[in-house]
């Protein structure tokens, strides 16, 4: 056949033609165009397909052909060449490194306080680490252990209690961590802290000097003036301090995940003999005491003496009130010849209030206590009343959180033993030591010389370091055969004052104290209490001192006891700030 419509010779086989009815074209799509598959006509332009094993293969460059037609406006880097693949790989980086960067930046936000105080139970902790002296130190640098598994457990805790907020089944107040879930001190303290240095030659020698304001009418001022770890008392080799419980291995048992409560207390000498103490209260037979030993080891956890043991709120701090009205006192926000004020601020600021309005309420009314008991002071110094109420409205936000019911007391400090018992947890008195299963008594030393000298207490406290301890000191009956050696309540001109102000010796004789007759007091020790009150012991001994006689409470303890969580599960706190 000729003519322009004939076919070619080599045409004349099925596979040159467009399919027959009824069948499917199996070639690449795009070979021919629409309407040529429709018909089975032949494209005119096309070449025929050359002969041999090429023929039928698809080209290399076909499927960024396809990838092309779908997305015509996207730019495709020829793939083909090596500067392709070049640019290619350089885009596949940066991207990456973007990537990278970016969620760096986002999991090291997690871990500051920016981040942590985005949850609104966090107020309280906020607020006490904008107030401590590591506030400018990461939440993770003592909260995170390094590495990777220590990462993942803290984000695995965070979503629990990002849980627990979502559900409004978090806690209130928010628990203090357990000591057991922190990462050790020498992963976070012991990174920036020399405990060498704490430790060497007896550690360095530190004088405290604080002021502090009666609750009386003039409120009147006394300076505490105290050396912490003194050095070498008596002549001693061995270093008597705070520290002295980090440079030995002590360890203690405590069924209270704070361990507000020790029972059990071993310190292991170098020579590698283990001195055990327990609390007379854990104790059921003073003649066979292993019983109860083995009781607390399978019942208390078990830890060893570290500086978050006693340093427990650091991170977190929050003064008292009676602190706080002190430290605003001292520095003459609120003046300090108001009267009563030191009393009528504390009082105002130790009541636990529903809301931080009921506390600004309360706050007022100071106004109306000088208006009723002190007229004219209400008239003269209004000015200062207004100051010493907008003082005190910032102290009871920052002290207080209504929502998580939080006070200035909810988490005790460990720290001293001036509004917890800290210190007492051990040096109470009423630890014995315990030898062949027998208990002694030998308690764990808790005269206040153990870690720091006597205090001094007056409106002129000495400045100067106290030396070493006389030898009449030794005697544990000075306080009461000193007498024999004194004439005067005065100690200016003799070798007491090298160390002693007027002071102190008057801050003694002016309590109960040195009336008591403690000749009669072992049998006839409830009439001597009757008539001076158990107020005038409790000036000395602690209340466990009366506890290893008696089951209850007698004498008045100094410090507020407080659960700081609750026992029985947590509470559910009100969603919302």
């Amino acid at each position: 056949m000729t003519g322009p419509g004939a076919p070619d010779a080599d045409e004349g086989t099925e596979e040159s033609l467009g399919p027959r009815s009824g069948e499917v074209d199996v070639r690449e799509p795009g070979t021919v165009e629409p309407a040529a598959a429709a018909t089975g006509a032949r494209d005119p332009t096309r070449q025929a397909s050359p002969a041999g094993p090429a023929a039928g293969k698809t080209p290399s460059h076909a499927p960024r052909g396809r990838f092309a037609r779908r997305f015509p406006r996207l730019p495709h880097p020829p793939l083909h060449s090596k500067r392709g693949w070049f640019v290619v790989i350089v885009l596949l980086v940066g991207f990456g490194a973007s990537v990278t960067a970016v969620g760096a930046t986002a999991v090291g936000w997690t871990e500051t306080a920016d981040f942590c105080g985005r949850c609104h139970t966090m107020g309280p902790e906020l607020k006490a680490y904008a107030q401590s002296p590591h506030r400018d130190v990461a939440c993770a640098e003592c909260h995170v252990e390094p590495g990777v598994a220590g990462w993942i457990k803290a984000k695995l805790n965070g979503t629990r209690q990002l849980l627990l907020v979502l559900t409004g089944a978090y806690p209130a107040p928010i628990p203090a961590p357990d000591h057991a879930d922190l990462p050790p001190t020498s992963q976070t303290c012991v990174r920036c802290h020399d405990v060498g240095g704490l430790v060497a030659n007896g550690g360095p020698v530190k004088l405290l000097l604080d002021e502090r304001y009666r609750q009386d009418e003039p409120n009147t001022r006394d300076t505490i003036a105290l050396v912490v770890r003194p050095v070498g008392f008596g002549g001693e080799s061995t270093t008597r301090g705070v520290h002295w419980h980090i440079a030995q291995e002590v360890d203690y048992l405590s069924a209270d995940p704070r361990a507000q409560t020790i029972d059990y207390v071993a310190v292991t000498e170098p020579s590698g003999n283990v001195k055990e103490y327990v609390a007379s209260s854990a104790i059921n037979l003073p003649t066979d005491v292993q019983p109860d030993i083995d009781r607390l080891k399978n019942l208390d956890r078990s830890r060893r003496v570290d500086c978050i043991d006693c340093h427990n709120r650091i991170g977190h701090g929050v003064s008292t009130p009676d602190q706080a009205v002190d430290d605003s006192m001292s520095a003459g926000r609120i003046a300090r010849d108001l009267p009563y004020v030191k009393r009528e601020a504390s009082d105002r600021l130790s009541i636990e209030y529903a809301s931080a309005e009921d506390a600004d309420r309360a706050i007022d009314g100071l106004r109306a206590f000088y208006l009723a008991q002190y007229p004219l002071v209400a008239s003269d110094r209004q000015d200062d009343i207004d100051r010493a109420i907008g003082d005190l409205k910032l102290i009871y936000r920052l002290v207080a959180t209504p929502d998580m019911r939080v006070t200035g007391t909810t988490y005790p400090n460990n720290l001293g033993h001036q509004a917890a018992p800290g210190c007492f947890r051990c040096h109470d008195g009423a630890h014995y030591l315990v030898e062949n299963g027998v208990q002694t008594q030998t308690t764990i030393p808790s005269a206040c010389a153990t870690c720091h000298t006597f205090p001094q207490i007056g409106a002129n406290a000495s400045g100067v370091l106290i030396g070493e301890r006389p030898s009449t000191h030794d005697d544990r009956l000075w306080v009461f055969s000193h007498k024999n050696a004194v004439t005067a309540r005065d100690p200016a001109g003799t070798t007491c004052g090298a160390c002693h102000t007027r002071t102190y010796c008057q801050n003694c004789h002016d309590t109960k104290a040195v009336n008591v007759p403690h000749d009669d007091m072992v049998y006839n020790h409830g009439a001597v209490l009757e008539r001076v009150g158990a107020q005038a012991c409790a000036y000395c001994h602690q209340p466990a001192y009366c506890a290893q006689c008696h089951a209850d409470d007698v004498l008045p303890a100094p410090y507020p006891v407080k659960s700081p969580t609750p026992s029985t599960g947590p509470q559910t706190g009100r969603a919302g700030p």
